[in-house]
């Protein structure tokens, strides 16, 4: 009898595998369709032989590339749990910037590869489409086909930036229609009520597989049970908890490791993010991240480090994440998991969406107008786009290049929550019409090296994209209220000290709340970076006194020049307070939040505590969505600062 009930059931399943199989087949044909429209492929009929040959090793020459960058992406991704359960956070940091410079290694190291093998073919348009499509028909049914095509295209553009040729940052579609999607999901569903959240927490703190004791499971449980019970009751309350749904890959990111997912009712749902730390006493669940706010504010930000996440279905677990934050946008989430290339060309996607959909131009944004970049934006749209000047009156200008270099180097470090990203885009190409005529001007001004006009076309050879924050001397010239600047004063003070805790200082201090700006979460951040380095190249001093006070009173600076040498990395502390750009009516107030800063003991102690190599350890999220009586097991306040 059980056969009997097998075979029928053997005979049942045929029809829908069948069917299955024809559904699948027609989504692979309308996907190549939509790569290959009609009349491209007669385009790739009028070549010869030989030049079919050459298109198809190049193609095999960047597929083999490119399976070889994603494999030691995945290598260092995957290490990420090693190092959390054997506390290695030095090897973390290492990790984290070796794979941000994976990707640009391997496009760089591709086409020089390309200029030995082809070297009269790289600037035919018509070599580089036969290319693409045997390239196509190699990648086309792995699950990474789009990440390919957009690594194809970064081998291409080089090719073509020779000529300042653009060449289109996109997928051509591959990321949002692809026809190969992970069916099993890839969340875990827990129940929630009341009665059953804290044994289901426990369950999913196991679930995590870590070689690593968990220090007290059962009392993280209960805490972690009534954080999440507050804030359902504060931010949705017509509703109870059933479920939670929690993404199965552990997010990691330098010394945490995150669980993502939502608390569920029948039609509500709240994002949740549980943080764990490993400590000597094992590993512990250290803070609860409730809400929308919480992840748009804390966790998905341009200002940290990306996420280590096993990513074998990334495409869903984007998709799930685009709802936990929709306001942070799908390039962001990317980003957020080291996808920066795809990030581009989704904002890419974005932003041309946006200017036909809203009508919009390139415009001059709000506040003093840069002496390194021109800067213009869409007025609503959320980031903001930056060209280099190829001249400048500021002092200590050096040119373009050492600007790109920094925001290179800006882009590949651990930012910690002080400085924006930025975004390379090479020769992208618009409508005279989306720009404002004050915009192209200036352009045509301050960067003609970067900007040429071709008909009705303005093409940008190099643009930054960078997330939209609010200038401090912005912020202050237009709010009023008292205890909101404050906040933001002392946000500028801890800013300059986490900055200092890392390593870093901002040379031209004088035009610091010009440079810096307030993020959603009200926290600043720098997004200039043409004046940041070591802290250690700095030398703190104070202004030295006259011998007596006549000399001092008969003393003309003006005439006479300064009574003593000042190096071009010299600080004056005592100096600097007035041309920091404190508010007058906040500068007792800094003063008694940050008067330290203004002394050389407060500096020399900072570059000792460096030379030593004293760990920073910046918490990622506020002290008050840790969980209760946990401060006592905190780090000391000069090794642990909110940034």
């Amino acid at each position: 009898m059980p056969s009997l009930s097998r075979g029928i059931a053997s005979v049942l399943r045929w029809p829908k595998l069948a069917l299955d199989q024809v559904r699948a087949a027609r989504a692979r044909h309308r996907a190549w369709r939509r790569l290959f429209p009609a009349g491209q492929e007669s385009q790739a009929e009028d070549l010869s032989i030989e030049e079919w040959a050459d298109a198809r090793r190049a193609a095999e020459l960047i597929a083999n590339s490119h399976r070889g960058y994603f494999s030691k992406f995945n290598s260092l991704t995957a290490e990420a749990q090693e190092i959390f359960e054997e506390q290695a956070w030095v090897q973390a940091a290492l990790n984290a910037e070796r794979r941000v410079r994976l990707y640009r290694e391997a496009v760089d190291s591709t086409w020089h590869k390309m200029q030995r093998l082809f070297p009269e073919r790289l600037l035919e348009r018509r070599f580089w489409m036969a290319a693409r499509r045997a390239f196509l028909e190699r990648v086309f049914n792995d699950y990474e086909a789009d990440l390919a095509l957009t690594y194809f295209y970064s081998v291409m553009r080089l090719a073509f930036d020779q000529k300042d040729t653009p060449v289109e940052y996109a997928d051509d579609g591959l990321a949002q229609q692809s026809h190969i999607w992970n069916p099993r999901p890839v969340w875990e569903v827990y129940e929630a009520t009341p009665k059953q959240m804290s044994r289901s927490v426990i369950r999913m703190l196991r679930n995590c597989g870590f070689r690593a004791r968990f220090e007290n499971p059962e009392g993280d449980a209960d805490l972690v049970t009534a954080r999440l019970l507050d804030g359902w009751g504060r931010q949705i309350a017509d509703s109870s908890p059933r479920h939670l749904r929690m993404l199965r890959p552990v997010f990691y990111r330098d010394r945490e490791a995150y669980l993502v997912g939502e608390l569920m009712s029948r039609r509500r749902k709240l994002p949740v993010v549980l943080a764990l730390r490993h400590e000597e006493a094992g590993i512990r669940v250290d803070a609860v991240l409730t809400g929308k706010e919480d992840m748009r504010n804390i966790l998905f930000i341009s200002t940290r480090s990306t996420f280590h996440v096993h990513n074998d279905n990334y495409r869903e677990v984007l998709t799930f994440l685009d709802t936990l934050a929709p306001e942070r946008g799908h390039p962001a989430m990317c980003a957020v998991l080291g996808f920066t290339h795809p990030a581009r060309v989704a904002l890419n996607q974005r932003l041309r969406r946006h200017l036909r959909e809203t009508g919009e131009r390139f415009s001059r944004t709000p506040g003093r107008a840069g002496m390194a970049m021109v800067v213009f934006a869409p007025p609503s749209f959320p980031y903001v786009f930056k060209v280099i000047r190829d001249f400048s009156s500021k002092t200590g200008w050096t040119g373009r290049t050492r600007i790109m270099d920094l925001y290179r180097w800006v882009h590949e470090i651990n930012r910690g929550r002080l400085m924006l990203d930025a975004w390379l885009y090479r020769n992208l190409d618009f409508p005279r019409r989306h720009f404002d005529d004050g915009v192209v001007q200036e352009l045509l001004e301050s960067a003609p090296n970067s900007v040429r006009i071709e008909g009705d076309r303005i093409i940008l050879k190099h643009v930054y994209a960078q997330r939209r924050v609010q200038p401090l001397n912005t912020f202050f010239d237009e709010t009023r209220d008292r205890a909101l600047r404050e906040r933001v004063i002392d946000a500028l003070g801890t800013f300059i000290k986490d900055l200092a805790g890392m390593g870093f200082f901002v040379g031209d201090c004088y035009g610091l709340t010009f440079n810096t700006g307030l993020t959603h979460g009200f926290n600043v951040a720098l997004f200039d970076f043409d004046d940041l380095g070591p802290l250690f190249r700095y030398r703190f001093r104070e202004t030295p006194q006259l011998p007596t006070e006549q000399d001092e009173f008969l003393w003309n600076t003006e005439i006479d020049g300064a009574w003593f040498a000042v190096d071009e990395f010299d600080v004056l502390v005592d100096e600097w307070e007035r041309f920091l750009g404190v508010p007058p009516d906040l500068r007792d107030y800094f003063r008694r939040r940050h008067g330290d800063l203004f002394t050389i003991g407060y500096w020399v102690d900072a570059q000792r505590r460096l030379a030593a190599g004293e760990f920073h350890y910046a918490l990622p999220y506020p002290p008050e969505r840790c969980l209760a009586n946990r401060s006592a097991r905190r780090p000391p306040p000069n090794q642990m600062r909110l940034v």
